[in-house]
Parts: C-alpha cells; structure tokens; sequence
C-alpha cells in the first residue's frame, strides 16, 4: 500500500494533467471529474475478494483509472478537437497508446516500476475483450458504470449540444437504444463481476425513471390541474 504523501502526489499530478484551460483563462473539470469518479469507483471494486484474491495492485489501479483518458489531453494539445469535444466520442486504440505514454511520463518517478508497468498495460487493453491484466478490468468495470446511470446525462446533453441537437433528439436517441435493447446487451458484455453489475442494472433503473419525466416534462403530458376539472355533467341541472 502506497502511503499518504504518494497517494497525493499521484492525485495532484494527475490533475495538473487533466485539467483543461479554458479561452478565459478558467478551468473545464469535465475530464477530470470523469476521472475522479472512475478512480473512486475503480478503488472500490479493487476491495472485491475476487479483485484481491488476483493480487491486484492498487496503486496501479489508482494510476490507470486516473490516466485511462489522457489521450483527450494529447488530441487536445495536436488541435486535433475543441474543448468541448472532450469524452464525447470515444477514444481509438491509438489514443490509448498516447494516454499510456503520458501517464509513463507523469508518474514514472511516483510509481514503483512493478506498478508503472502494470499501470500502463491496463490503459493500453482497457477496452480489449480478452484482456488479462486485473488492473485492466477493474478500471474497464468503473469506466463502464460511469457510462450508465444519471450521471451519463451529462455527456449527452454535452455531444447534443456540439452536434446543435435539442432535448427531443436526446430522448429519441434513449428510445431507440430501449427499443433495440442496447442497455441490456451493454449489461451483459460490459460486467465481469456481479456486484458491479448489479449496481449497473439499478443505475440503470434509476436513469430510465429521469427520462421518462424528461420526456413526460418536454412533451408537457404533466400539465394537469384536478382543480380546474370540472366534470362532464357538473352544468347538467339538478333533478328536482
């Protein structure tokens, strides 16, 4: 187990990394709250007794989930995307490539070599089906979940927005992927461990509840006032 001071050392320099300058001189966290959360997540799975019966290395972990998608920076600095584009398509095996590299370069002096090597394998399979590194598919577990739920609204009001889409095409798009059962073929091949499937499956649930009252508040159905009702016969006279 690392200790404390190293543990800060990693966080800080990753987000010194992964933290972007705005036009005005502020700071755009998306990345970075991304990666804070896939971190956090991928710490917590790494408490998994099947996690820790493969003699999974935590600071490893901790590193590859915190540099998993560092290649945005490279493409970023290349002007080969806008700010705005940051996680909003996904990232090629190439990109994967240039994220290990930078996390070599930022936490080679930080990390044992042993965690360094394990590090960056992860980040270069993480999105391999067959991948043998346990660092690999913790960090795969945490970046997938991240994908599900309500927190995964943000990235879709974030590329609707860059693609001039409004909130229609955005429950459109969930319609379809519900209709073309896309949430439940990404259960299936996306979890390698119950437990965080399970947890998955009730993100899931949750973010279904938010757009149907999305959808219910766009097309106006909630706009219903009991008090105003007055009944079909209410103007009918009275039987005498």
């Amino acid at each position: 187990m690392w200790s404390t001071m190293q543990r800060d050392a990693i966080w800080n320099r990753a987000r010194a990394d992964l933290v972007i300058s705005t036009e005005q001189g502020d700071e755009d966290v998306f990345l970075w709250e991304h990666s804070i959360r896939v971190a956090n997540s991928a710490l917590r799975i790494a408490k998994l007794s099947v996690v820790q019966a493969a003699s999974s290395d935590e600071t490893a972990i901790l590193a590859a989930a915190l540099y998993h998608d560092a290649g945005w920076i490279v493409r970023l600095e290349a002007g080969e995307v806008q700010r705005g584009e940051t996680l909003v398509r996904p990232l090629s095996e190439a990109d994967r490539e240039q994220a290990a590299v930078v996390l070599e370069r930022s936490l080679g002096k930080l990390l044992p070599p042993e965690s360094l090597a394990r590090a960056t394998e992860a980040v270069r399979t993480l999105k391999d089906r067959e991948m043998d590194s346990i660092e690999g598919q913790v960090v795969a577990e945490a970046d997938n979940l991240d994908q599900l739920g309500v927190l995964s609204l943000w990235t879709i009001i974030r590329r609707g927005m860059i693609d001039g889409k409004g909130v229609r095409a955005v429950i459109d798009t969930w319609r379809r992927r519900k209709e073309y059962r896309y949430w439940d073929a990404l259960l299936k091949d996306s979890f390698r461990f119950p437990a965080v499937r399970a947890i998955a499956e009730r993100r899931l649930e949750q973010f279904e509840r938010l757009m149907e009252e999305l959808e219910a508040q766009q097309e106006g159905v909630d706009l219903m006032f009991p008090s105003e009702i007055q009944p079909a016969d209410r103007t009918a006279p009275t039987a005498r």
